[in-house]
């Protein structure tokens, strides 16, 4: 799992303190490790999946450039994907990491600083900077989570940001938070626990925790509105389009939702235990629940890794389908109507939306930017949607 009490574990122990002793002996228990190697088997896998074995339909699938100002860009239909694989790249180096330092604590014994008052360097190391490479890489995917949803409000306006300017933020970012809370904490002498009273285990302690959970309460609170107005402004385009909501639009924004909704549920559920530990920690440190600590421990186990397999199901496209019963009427306009009813193919950059192009027998609407429109294509009895 990726939280700041593990980073506390791994400075020299010479306090013995009751309750980060107890702590300590519960982390280090071969159920947990099972845990958490079971657990980031499944994000591996997932991240896997979505980098490497995930397929698209269409011509849209290989990432098309073309420069704009002097620029090689990527077209708007593939900037989604290309930000849900590098999302997936940080969740596989952060699955790997868990799965690295459980394996090594498992099959080798007494890797976390003893209880004792020798320096145990190499220790400290180890567990320092195992633990920094998960915390680094867990940062970078709640920025890329971010950034998707940043993505998909900015195309939505016919404006986005290049891949680049992406990952000069996401990147950095991470390595800045990550390194100033670290180097608080650590610096210089790996002595975190020697604290002789409470001013001292703030100035040490707590900066860690609000690099760490700044940002992930930031895309908590972030990612919900971002999301929500991107479904009032594929609304408002719908209903700008086609003058009316028929029953096709309406499934059409009710799927548009309930993807975005789970997208967001994923997060929560992935790191809201997080969150909950870190407030019980601080708020209840002398009286402790240890109970509860040890099995909001065990659920962020599960969960932290678990998120690379969770983007796997809902960071791909749901194709459906709608079929439309005929009805035996002699009324040409009826029957206009029904060859009328049109299919969206939407991509992972924009759900609803894709990248201009011209076709005969498509009828397209321009929307406010030339370059983003609704391009509907008619059918008799079926249509088809791929929400990405």
């Amino acid at each position: 799992m990726a939280d700041p009490t593990i980073q506390t574990f791994c400075c020299h122990n010479r306090i013995r303190s009751p309750p980060a002793i107890k702590l300590m002996a519960e982390f280090d228990t071969d159920g947990y490790i099972v845990v958490c190697l079971i657990s980031s088997v499944f994000g591996i896998a997932g991240a896997i999946y979505q980098i490497w074995i995930r397929h698209e339909d269409g011509p849209t699938h290989h990432a098309v450039r073309r420069r704009r100002g002097g620029e090689l860009t990527l077209s708007n239909q593939n900037l989604g994907r290309q930000i849900i694989v590098w999302l997936a790249v940080a969740d596989l180096c952060a699955s790997l990491g868990v799965f690295l330092r459980s394996a090594l604590w498992k099959y080798i014994k007494d890797v976390l600083p003893p209880d004792s008052d020798v320096d145990d360097t190499t220790n400290v190391i180890f567990c320092a900077v195992s633990s920094a490479w998960i915390q680094y890489f867990y940062m970078c995917t709640w920025l890329w989570t971010l950034c998707y949803a940043i993505n998909v409000r900015r195309q939505l306006s016919g404006a986005r940001y290049a891949l680049r300017t992406y990952h000069y933020y996401v990147w950095s970012i991470s390595a800045v938070l990550t390194g100033v809370g670290l180097t608080v904490l650590y610096v210089p002498d790996a002595d975190c626990h020697n604290v002789h009273d409470m001013t001292t285990a703030y100035m040490r302690i707590l900066p860690n925790y609000v690099m760490t959970y700044g940002p992930m309460i930031a895309v908590m609170v972030a990612n919900p509105v971002l999301y929500y107005q991107a479904a009032r402004e594929v609304d408002r385009q719908l209903v700008a389009r086609f003058s009316q909501m028929s029953n096709t639009e309406r499934d059409l924004m009710a799927k548009f939702k309930l993807k975005f909704s789970l997208i967001n549920l994923v997060f929560y559920v992935c790191w809201l235990p997080n969150l909950v530990n870190g407030i019980v920690l601080w708020t209840m440190w002398y009286n402790l629940p240890f109970s509860m600590v040890i099995t909001v421990w065990y659920i962020m186990a599960i969960t932290n890794p678990l998120q690379a397999f969770f983007n796997s199901l809902v960071y791909q496209k749901w194709n459906c389908r709608w079929r439309f019963r005929r009805q035996a009427s002699s009324d040409s306009s009826a029957e206009l109507r029904r060859r009328n009813r049109t299919s969206m193919v939407c991509t992972e950059g924009t759900p609803l939306l894709q990248a201009k192009t011209e076709s005969p027998s498509a009828s397209t609407l321009h929307l406010n930017q030339p370059s983003v429109e609704l391009i509907p294509k008619p059918t008799r009895s079926i249509n088809s949607c791929s929400l990405v």
